[in-house]
């Protein structure tokens, strides 16, 4: 896309509104006005977050995985906890396993004194998708005693060996839990995700309270750290997806950050001129209006499509949307390290630059 061309739509987004383009789309947008950040606001610095397994990048159990590691040069590392349902039925947490290694292996502490940071996201194998985390949660991990009981565990963890800033983005795409839990076989997953309603206010309800329990047992233990809910990039595209966030402002307002996420799978080109990087300046707009750090928690194609991740990595080393994306982000993070490995359409060539792009628009 020329450099004209993207400088036109970019000023069109800050103008206006778009019409949905993902996750539950469909409506129509109500974008509200939105604040454009003061002139005299000197931009800050983005920094950069890598995933999904710190340990097999740092510690090299993966060659190319410390490959890319080294190329880009992340100030923060990435992991995941994942919330599961074993073949009897039973809610367990299949990360804590290799939590307690990391733990018994001084991981957190190693890490901590080679510098970096650490963002940890949660979320539940809430539809079976990932045949390796067993049958459907149904949303229910994240409103469990097992979650609380593993996240107290996991933060004494940290506690005792991480020294540096954490930031807890927790049931990332939370708005999609609820997609077959009234409709176990799955038939119509879309039929409840998304919106609140009479059906799906019961299990919201919950795990809003649920989370803002965990918020609090997160600040009383690091206070300083940045913790709040993780919503899905496409929420703010159309209106059923701005009530659910709405929905859910007690929890940011308990927060200290909003984290959000971003995982389109075509080139803007291929969807009306609207990909990652618009979608990523809607969110960063949006939550604006809250007045707290926002974190993109992570980046990365659903399709894994390494021409989508080098377009869009082109477009956004475009100067002047990272003059745009800085005054309103503070940490971008990439999903996982695998996809860049081969630098396939020079995906990871481009995302190095991006990330140094990042750090000289100081």
């Amino acid at each position: 896309m020329e450099r004209r061309t993207f400088l036109k739509l970019l000023l069109g987004m800050l103008a206006g509104s778009l019409s949905g383009c993902g996750g539950g789309g469909g409506s129509n947008s109500q974008q509200p006005n939105l604040p454009k950040p003061p002139p005299s606001q000197e931009p800050k610095r983005i920094k950069f977050g890598l995933g999904n397994d710190p340990e097999r990048m740092i510690n090299a159990y993966d060659p190319d995985g410390k490959r890319v590691l080294d190329a880009i040069q992340p100030d923060i590392v990435c992991m995941w906890i994942n919330g599961a349902r074993d073949y009897l039925g039973r809610l367990y947490t299949p990360s804590m396993d290799y939590i307690r290694s990391w733990a018994q292996k001084d991981r957190f502490a190693q890490w901590s004194q080679m510098g970096y940071e650490l963002m940890v996201i949660t979320w539940e194998n809430y539809d079976g998708q990932n045949s390796a985390l067993g049958l459907p949660t149904y949303g229910e991990w994240h409103i469990s005693e097992q979650f609380f009981a593993d996240l107290e565990e996991f933060l004494g963890y940290l506690r005792s060996q991480f020294k540096n800033k954490l930031y807890f983005a927790l049931a990332t795409e939370q708005s999609t839990y609820t997609a077959c839990r009234y409709d176990t076989a799955c038939s119509n997953p879309q039929a409840y995700s998304d919106r609140i309603n009479s059906i799906t206010e019961e299990y919201f309800s919950k795990l809003r309270d649920s989370l803002l329990k965990a918020l609090r047992i997160i600040r009383n233990t690091f206070p300083l750290s940045d913790f709040g809910v993780c919503f899905g990039g496409w929420l703010v595209e159309f209106e059923e997806g701005i009530n659910f966030v709405k929905y859910f402002e007690p929890v940011i307002y308990e927060s200290n950050a909003v984290f959000f996420q971003s995982m389109m799978g075509k080139k803007a080109s291929e969807n009306n001129g609207y990909g990652n990087p618009e979608r990523i300046l809607k969110n960063c707009q949006f939550y604006s209006l809250y007045g707290k750090p926002i974190h993109l928690a992570h980046y990365m194609p659903q399709n894994k499509r390494t021409d989508v991740i080098s377009d869009d990595a082109q477009r956004m080393s475009n100067h002047d949307y990272l003059k745009t994306i800085a005054n309103y982000l503070s940490s971008f993070s990439f999903m996982d390290y695998g996809v860049l490995k081969a630098n396939e359409f020079d995906c990871l060539t481009k995302m190095v630059s991006f990330r140094q792009l990042l750090k000289a628009i100081l």
